[in-house]
Protein backbone atom coordinates (compact mmCIF):
# COMPACT_ATOMS: atom_id res chain seq x y z
CA UNK A 1 0.00 0.00 0.00
CA UNK A 2 2.83 2.52 0.77
CA UNK A 3 4.45 1.78 -2.33
CA UNK A 4 1.37 2.01 -4.69
CA UNK A 5 0.43 4.50 -3.02
CA UNK A 6 3.69 6.53 -3.73
CA UNK A 7 3.74 5.71 -6.94
CA UNK A 8 -0.22 6.83 -8.17
CA UNK A 9 -0.68 9.34 -5.66
CA UNK A 10 2.17 10.94 -5.78
CA UNK A 11 4.70 10.03 -8.30
CA UNK A 12 2.52 9.20 -11.65
CA UNK A 13 0.58 13.13 -11.12
CA UNK A 14 4.01 14.81 -10.89
CA UNK A 15 5.53 13.28 -14.11
CA UNK A 16 2.85 13.80 -16.15
CA UNK A 17 2.84 17.35 -14.62
CA UNK A 18 6.46 18.04 -15.72
CA UNK A 19 5.77 16.07 -18.84
CA UNK A 20 2.59 18.99 -20.06
CA UNK A 21 5.11 21.91 -18.97
CA UNK A 22 8.30 20.81 -20.60
CA UNK A 23 6.23 20.20 -24.01
CA UNK A 24 4.64 23.70 -23.71
CA UNK A 25 8.32 24.97 -23.06
CA UNK A 26 9.41 23.08 -26.43
CA UNK A 27 6.37 23.96 -28.27
CA UNK A 28 7.40 28.16 -27.31
CA UNK A 29 11.09 28.02 -28.20
CA UNK A 30 10.16 26.29 -31.35
CA UNK A 31 7.82 28.71 -32.29
CA UNK A 32 9.96 32.38 -31.08
CA UNK A 33 13.07 30.92 -32.78
CA UNK A 34 11.14 30.30 -35.67
CA UNK A 35 9.18 33.97 -35.87
CA UNK A 36 9.93 36.84 -38.14
CA UNK A 37 10.48 38.88 -36.24
CA UNK A 38 11.25 37.70 -32.67
CA UNK A 39 8.20 39.35 -30.03
CA UNK A 40 9.75 40.76 -27.84
CA UNK A 41 6.66 39.58 -25.48
CA UNK A 42 7.78 36.16 -26.61
CA UNK A 43 10.79 35.99 -23.89
CA UNK A 44 8.83 36.86 -21.16
CA UNK A 45 6.35 33.73 -21.81
CA UNK A 46 9.26 31.39 -22.57
CA UNK A 47 10.65 32.42 -18.77
CA UNK A 48 7.29 31.79 -17.37
CA UNK A 49 7.18 28.55 -18.87
CA UNK A 50 10.25 27.55 -17.58
CA UNK A 51 10.23 28.45 -14.40
CA UNK A 52 6.92 26.43 -14.41
CA UNK A 53 8.83 23.13 -15.92
CA UNK A 54 11.68 23.63 -13.21
CA UNK A 55 9.51 23.79 -10.47
CA UNK A 56 7.21 21.00 -11.63
CA UNK A 57 10.67 18.87 -12.45
CA UNK A 58 11.80 19.80 -8.63
CA UNK A 59 8.55 17.76 -7.28
CA UNK A 60 9.34 15.34 -9.37
CA UNK A 61 12.58 14.60 -8.21
CA UNK A 62 12.74 15.60 -4.57
CA UNK A 63 12.47 12.45 -3.83
CA UNK A 64 14.17 10.40 -6.77
CA UNK A 65 13.25 7.01 -6.77
CA UNK A 66 12.93 4.36 -9.89
CA UNK A 67 13.39 5.38 -13.37
CA UNK A 68 14.76 8.82 -12.07
CA UNK A 69 17.82 6.79 -10.40
CA UNK A 70 17.94 4.38 -13.36
CA UNK A 71 18.10 7.02 -15.96
CA UNK A 72 20.23 9.34 -13.87
CA UNK A 73 17.70 12.24 -14.85
CA UNK A 74 18.87 14.79 -12.74
CA UNK A 75 22.16 15.02 -13.61
CA UNK A 76 21.30 14.92 -17.34
CA UNK A 77 18.76 17.37 -17.67
CA UNK A 78 19.69 19.46 -14.30
CA UNK A 79 23.24 19.65 -13.93
CA UNK A 80 24.38 22.37 -10.68
CA UNK A 81 26.12 24.43 -11.02
CA UNK A 82 25.60 26.38 -14.47
CA UNK A 83 28.71 26.24 -16.91
CA UNK A 84 28.49 29.49 -18.64
CA UNK A 85 31.63 28.42 -20.49
CA UNK A 86 30.55 25.08 -21.36
CA UNK A 87 26.83 26.78 -22.70
CA UNK A 88 29.20 29.20 -24.56
CA UNK A 89 31.16 26.62 -26.46
CA UNK A 90 27.94 24.25 -27.32
CA UNK A 91 26.30 27.55 -28.64
CA UNK A 92 29.09 28.17 -31.46
CA UNK A 93 29.07 24.50 -31.82
CA UNK A 94 25.62 25.05 -33.46
CA UNK A 95 24.59 21.24 -32.79
CA UNK A 96 21.68 20.58 -35.44
CA UNK A 97 19.68 17.88 -33.97
CA UNK A 98 19.50 15.66 -31.01
CA UNK A 99 22.27 12.82 -32.04
CA UNK A 100 24.73 15.79 -32.35
CA UNK A 101 23.44 16.80 -28.86
CA UNK A 102 24.67 13.57 -27.54
CA UNK A 103 28.52 14.87 -27.89
CA UNK A 104 27.64 17.64 -25.94
CA UNK A 105 28.85 17.24 -22.15
CA UNK A 106 25.85 17.85 -19.31
CA UNK A 107 27.16 20.80 -17.43
CA UNK A 108 26.03 22.89 -20.97
CA UNK A 109 22.59 21.48 -20.95
CA UNK A 110 19.20 20.86 -19.05
CA UNK A 111 17.35 23.38 -16.92
CA UNK A 112 20.78 25.01 -15.75
CA UNK A 113 21.73 26.20 -19.49
CA UNK A 114 18.40 27.13 -20.57
CA UNK A 115 18.39 29.32 -17.39
CA UNK A 116 21.07 31.00 -18.17
CA UNK A 117 20.42 31.06 -21.69
CA UNK A 118 16.94 32.68 -21.27
CA UNK A 119 18.37 35.28 -18.06
CA UNK A 120 21.95 35.95 -19.58
CA UNK A 121 22.04 35.32 -23.34
CA UNK A 122 17.93 36.18 -24.09
CA UNK A 123 16.66 33.42 -26.76
CA UNK A 124 14.29 35.05 -29.05
CA UNK A 125 16.35 37.62 -29.40
CA UNK A 126 20.08 35.68 -30.51
CA UNK A 127 19.26 32.93 -33.33
CA UNK A 128 22.23 31.06 -32.51
CA UNK A 129 21.63 30.93 -29.21
CA UNK A 130 17.55 30.62 -29.42
CA UNK A 131 18.34 27.03 -31.79
CA UNK A 132 20.16 25.93 -29.41
CA UNK A 133 18.10 26.53 -25.97
CA UNK A 134 14.99 25.53 -28.64
CA UNK A 135 17.00 21.77 -28.97
CA UNK A 136 17.75 21.73 -25.58
CA UNK A 137 13.96 22.02 -24.72
CA UNK A 138 13.06 19.29 -27.02
CA UNK A 139 15.55 17.09 -25.31
CA UNK A 140 14.18 17.78 -21.56
CA UNK A 141 10.71 17.04 -23.29
CA UNK A 142 11.92 13.53 -24.42
CA UNK A 143 13.46 12.72 -21.02
CA UNK A 144 10.22 13.72 -19.32
CA UNK A 145 8.04 11.52 -22.07
CA UNK A 146 10.58 8.66 -20.81
CA UNK A 147 9.84 9.36 -17.29
CA UNK A 148 6.45 9.64 -17.52
CA UNK A 149 6.09 5.81 -19.16
CA UNK A 150 8.44 4.60 -16.87
CA UNK A 151 6.17 5.96 -14.19
CA UNK A 152 3.05 5.36 -15.37
CA UNK A 153 3.91 1.29 -15.84
CA UNK A 154 4.84 1.34 -11.89
CA UNK A 155 1.57 3.06 -11.36
CA UNK A 156 -0.37 0.65 -12.90
CA UNK A 157 1.01 -2.25 -11.04
CA UNK A 158 -0.02 -4.96 -8.90
CA UNK A 159 2.40 -4.39 -5.93
CA UNK A 160 0.53 -7.05 -3.68
CA UNK A 161 1.41 -9.61 -6.16
CA UNK A 162 5.37 -8.64 -6.31
CA UNK A 163 6.10 -8.67 -2.14
CA UNK A 164 9.35 -9.13 -2.93
CA UNK A 165 9.72 -6.30 -5.19
CA UNK A 166 7.55 -4.00 -3.06
CA UNK A 167 9.93 -4.59 -0.14
CA UNK A 168 12.82 -3.46 -2.42
CA UNK A 169 10.81 -0.46 -3.41
CA UNK A 170 9.65 0.45 0.02
CA UNK A 171 13.20 0.24 1.16
CA UNK A 172 14.43 2.53 -1.97
CA UNK A 173 11.93 5.18 -1.15
CA UNK A 174 12.80 5.11 2.37
CA UNK A 175 16.46 5.87 1.28
CA UNK A 176 15.49 8.48 -1.39
CA UNK A 177 13.33 9.91 0.94
CA UNK A 178 16.30 10.40 3.46
CA UNK A 179 18.12 11.35 0.85
CA UNK A 180 16.16 14.19 -0.42
CA UNK A 181 15.99 15.80 2.87
CA UNK A 182 19.84 15.99 2.90
CA UNK A 183 20.17 16.58 -1.08
CA UNK A 184 17.59 19.75 0.10
CA UNK A 185 19.80 20.62 3.29
CA UNK A 186 23.58 20.68 2.21
CA UNK A 187 23.24 20.77 -2.24
CA UNK A 188 20.65 23.13 -2.53
CA UNK A 189 20.76 25.10 0.05
CA UNK A 190 23.69 25.13 2.69
CA UNK A 191 26.72 24.25 0.12
CA UNK A 192 25.64 27.50 -1.56
CA UNK A 193 25.15 29.57 1.58
CA UNK A 194 28.82 28.48 2.61
CA UNK A 195 30.32 28.88 -0.80
CA UNK A 196 29.03 32.46 -1.78
CA UNK A 197 32.08 34.65 -0.99
CA UNK A 198 29.73 37.48 -0.68
CA UNK A 199 27.90 36.90 -4.03
CA UNK A 200 25.60 33.40 -2.89
CA UNK A 201 23.85 31.90 -6.13
CA UNK A 202 21.38 29.34 -5.15
CA UNK A 203 19.79 26.71 -7.89
CA UNK A 204 17.12 28.54 -10.18
CA UNK A 205 18.36 32.00 -8.42
CA UNK A 206 18.63 33.68 -11.88
CA UNK A 207 15.51 32.46 -12.76
CA UNK A 208 14.37 33.93 -10.01
CA UNK A 209 12.35 30.96 -8.04
CA UNK A 210 14.95 29.79 -5.85
CA UNK A 211 12.92 29.70 -2.91
CA UNK A 212 10.20 28.34 -4.99
CA UNK A 213 12.46 25.41 -6.09
CA UNK A 214 13.04 24.40 -2.24
CA UNK A 215 9.50 24.56 -1.41
CA UNK A 216 8.50 22.41 -4.77
CA UNK A 217 10.63 19.99 -3.60
CA UNK A 218 9.78 20.17 0.24
CA UNK A 219 6.64 19.24 -1.34
CA UNK A 220 7.53 15.90 -2.01
CA UNK A 221 9.48 15.16 1.42
CA UNK A 222 6.47 16.33 3.26
CA UNK A 223 4.16 14.82 1.23
CA UNK A 224 5.31 11.20 1.61
CA UNK A 225 7.19 11.74 5.09
CA UNK A 226 3.66 13.16 7.14
CA UNK A 227 0.10 12.70 6.56
CA UNK A 228 -1.18 16.40 5.07
CA UNK A 229 -3.65 18.57 6.82
CA UNK A 230 -5.63 18.47 3.80
CA UNK A 231 -5.94 15.25 3.30
CA UNK A 232 -8.02 12.40 4.74
CA UNK A 233 -6.34 9.09 6.44
CA UNK A 234 -6.28 6.80 3.72
CA UNK A 235 -8.32 3.31 3.33
CA UNK A 236 -5.95 0.38 2.69
CA UNK A 237 -5.20 0.08 -0.46
CA UNK A 238 -6.56 3.30 -1.37
CA UNK A 239 -4.39 6.68 -1.82
CA UNK A 240 -1.07 8.29 -0.73
CA UNK A 241 0.20 6.46 2.59
CA UNK A 242 3.08 8.62 4.18
CA UNK A 243 5.92 7.57 6.67
CA UNK A 244 3.95 8.78 9.89
CA UNK A 245 0.66 7.16 9.01
CA UNK A 246 2.84 3.79 7.97
CA UNK A 247 4.50 4.22 11.41
CA UNK A 248 0.93 4.13 13.03
CA UNK A 249 -0.49 1.59 11.62
CA UNK A 250 2.44 -0.59 12.86
CA UNK A 251 1.69 0.57 16.80
CA UNK A 252 4.11 3.34 16.81
CA UNK A 253 2.33 6.24 17.45
CA UNK A 254 5.07 8.19 19.54
CA UNK A 255 7.58 7.85 17.00
CA UNK A 256 5.37 8.96 14.01
CA UNK A 257 4.36 11.79 16.40
CA UNK A 258 8.22 12.35 16.59
CA UNK A 259 8.72 12.43 12.77
CA UNK A 260 5.31 14.89 12.30
CA UNK A 261 6.72 17.67 14.46
CA UNK A 262 10.47 17.29 12.52
CA UNK A 263 8.78 17.41 9.67
CA UNK A 264 6.24 20.23 10.42
CA UNK A 265 9.43 21.97 12.38
CA UNK A 266 11.45 21.81 9.13
CA UNK A 267 8.28 23.09 7.27
CA UNK A 268 8.27 26.42 8.71
CA UNK A 269 11.68 26.73 8.56
CA UNK A 270 11.86 26.48 5.19
CA UNK A 271 8.88 28.77 4.63
CA UNK A 272 10.99 31.46 6.25
CA UNK A 273 13.94 31.07 4.46
CA UNK A 274 14.56 33.34 1.87
CA UNK A 275 17.95 32.94 -0.75
CA UNK A 276 18.76 36.76 0.56
CA UNK A 277 18.80 36.47 4.43
CA UNK A 278 21.95 34.01 5.03
CA UNK A 279 21.04 33.91 9.04
CA UNK A 280 17.07 32.00 7.80
CA UNK A 281 18.79 29.92 5.35
CA UNK A 282 21.33 28.21 7.92
CA UNK A 283 18.30 27.78 10.01
CA UNK A 284 16.47 25.95 7.66
CA UNK A 285 19.25 23.77 6.89
CA UNK A 286 19.71 23.28 10.51
CA UNK A 287 15.92 22.17 11.24
CA UNK A 288 16.16 19.67 8.03
CA UNK A 289 19.22 18.21 9.33
CA UNK A 290 17.28 17.54 12.77
CA UNK A 291 14.93 16.00 10.38
CA UNK A 292 16.92 13.79 8.78
CA UNK A 293 18.85 12.60 12.19
CA UNK A 294 15.25 11.38 13.22
CA UNK A 295 14.65 9.15 9.91
CA UNK A 296 18.14 7.78 9.89
CA UNK A 297 18.42 7.14 13.58
CA UNK A 298 15.00 5.79 14.83
CA UNK A 299 12.26 5.29 11.17
CA UNK A 300 14.51 3.42 8.92
CA UNK A 301 15.35 1.18 12.01
CA UNK A 302 11.63 0.81 12.84
CA UNK A 303 11.33 0.05 9.20
CA UNK A 304 13.87 -2.76 8.49
CA UNK A 305 15.29 -0.24 6.29
CA UNK A 306 19.12 -0.33 5.38
CA UNK A 307 20.04 3.00 4.57
CA UNK A 308 22.94 3.41 2.07
CA UNK A 309 24.13 5.24 -1.15
CA UNK A 310 22.47 4.78 -4.44
CA UNK A 311 24.31 5.89 -7.94
CA UNK A 312 22.73 9.51 -7.44
CA UNK A 313 24.28 10.30 -4.41
CA UNK A 314 26.87 13.33 -5.35
CA UNK A 315 24.90 14.17 -9.09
Amino acid sequence: DFVAGAHRGWFAPRVREFEADAAQLRDQLQSACSAAPQRDSALSEIRGRWRRTALAFDRLAGVSVGPLLSRRSARQIDFWPIRPEAVTRAILSAPRDLRALERIGTPAKGLGALEWILWFRPGPRGQDACGYAALLAEELYQEARALAQAFGELAQRDWNEQPEQAATAMAEIVNQWVGGLETLRWQRMDRPRRSGAGKTRYPRQAGGIAAQSWSARWEALAALGVLQEDRAEPAPGEGLVPLETYLRGRGLNPLADKLDGAIRGAGRALRAARPADAGRVGSAGGALGSAKQVAEAEVAPALDVQLGFSDSDGD
